[in-house]
């Protein structure tokens, strides 16, 4: 059986590894968490809006299909010279 003095050493050893945790995180995992987070703000704002996304796809489509349309008006002209 354990006796009071073995309790507290228990005890103590506990609470200096919670302090070494304690300052562990406060110094190395912290300070990476913010660096993270200031890379993900900086990403968010350059990225562009999905809307403005979504409208240059659109036009994309729709250019596609103009130059799929030019394309073969100049095949047709192609072939009847």
């Amino acid at each position: 059986m354990l006796e009071k003095q073995d309790l507290q050493a228990i005890e103590e050893l506990i609470e200096a590894s919670e302090n070494r945790t304690h300052a562990y995180i406060e110094e190395a995992i912290i300070p990476q968490l913010q660096l993270l987070a200031e890379g993900h703000q900086t990403l968010l704002e350059t990225l562009a809006p999905k809307s403005r996304v979504d409208n240059l796809e659109d036009d994309v489509v729709f250019l596609k299909s103009i130059v799929k349309s030019l394309m073969q008006e100049v095949a047709d002209l192609k072939k009847a010279q």
